[in-house]
């Protein structure tokens, strides 16, 4: 289920912080050309936050995504903690369910039947025209080969539009900072914290998200299709912030809701939404498990979960322990 997964982990952006953002204007407008910002090159990333319970310490480090495609992350910062830690905290737990061969091709055809309008409509003919129009255009631009996007549900062509968007921007989401540092953490012999969610019923959950209401899905492609008309220069600008350490900046650039809008798309389904609610609350006791147990810990989260209101921030400080950082 590799689109469903890419899909989840485009939302990783809590209730609290989303509509705090709601009201941001968007950072260029649709006929503003793209603004040319270069962020190749070595680049140190943001400087890390100091959480501290007593005389143990989690040190945060903020990811961000996307980032440019040519972009070398190396931090030397991070090299340091690493070398007097414990353990890493990736950003997100892993997910897992128990599966014979049978049950996986059942799994599989599942999947891609879910991915299509039900009785074979076309997306022309199940948005409205004027979005479908502007979405017509971005798939001209960015994706003018891909013949099979207009078959696809609204909330799943959003998502495909949207990875073709920022892939022909110069731009990914493949989480080379996260994997990196992992791998730093490896050739260290630094644990990894482990975290696994079990999906108890993967079949049950995607029935649920094939039956999530038309309306929604509409709202998520037409909150994609404005931030890839208005957002773009504000991602290359967020990447060159994230990339220098300038916190300041990324504060004053907020997310636009479109993260909102496609989950709550799919938290209609309910065992979408409690999972999603799980994997919050696993990272936040992962957390706390490191405080008491490490001296040291190193833990990866993206940065906008860590400086939105009522952000993960917000509730370190609240647990009562000391949070300082830029």
């Amino acid at each position: 289920m590799p689109c469903l997964a890419a899909l989840a982990l485009m939302l990783p952006l809590s209730a609290p912080g989303r509509a705090a953002m709601r009201g941001a204007e968007p950072a260029a407008t649709a006929s503003a050309p793209v603004v040319e910002i270069d962020v190749t090159g070595e680049r140190p990333g943001p400087r890390m936050w100091k959480v501290s319970k007593g005389d143990h310490v989690l040190w945060l480090m903020g990811t961000l995504e996307p980032l440019p495609k040519k972009m070398t992350w190396r931090s030397k910062a991070v090299e340091e903690v690493l070398g007097q830690s414990q353990e890493v905290l990736p950003s997100r737990p892993a997910f897992g369910f128990s599966w014979n061969p049978i049950a996986a091709l059942r799994l599989y055809w599942q999947w891609r039947g879910l991915q299509k309008n039900p009785d074979h409509a076309t997306l022309q003919a199940t948005v409205p025209p004027a979005l479908y129009a502007r979405f017509s255009v971005l798939r001209s631009k960015y994706a003018p080969r891909d013949t099979e996007m207009d078959d696809l549900r609204p909330m799943l062509a959003a998502l495909r539009l949207f990875e073709k968007g920022i892939d022909a921007s110069g731009l990914s989401f493949h989480h080379e900072v996260q994997n990196q540092v992992l791998r730093l953490a490896e050739r260290r012999h630094v644990r990894l914290h482990k975290m696994t969610l079990p999906i108890d019923d993967p079949r049950g959950l995607l029935k649920e998200i094939g039956q999530i209401p038309v309306q929604a899905q509409v709202s998520c492609l037409e909150t994609t299709v404005a931030r890839l008309e208005s957002d773009l220069n504000a991602m290359k600008a967020r990447a060159a912030a994230w990339a220098v350490g300038d916190v300041d900046a990324l504060r004053r650039l907020p997310l636009p809701d479109q993260q909102a809008a496609c989950l709550a798309a799919l938290s209609n389904s309910a065992r979408f939404k409690d999972l999603n609610d799980k994997t919050a609350r696993a990272w936040m006791q992962g957390a706390d498990e490191a405080l008491a147990t490490n001296t040291s810990t190193l833990a990866l989260k993206s940065i906008y979960e860590l400086l939105e209101p009522g952000g993960i921030l917000e509730r370190f400080r609240a647990k009562g322990y000391v949070v300082e950082g830029p």
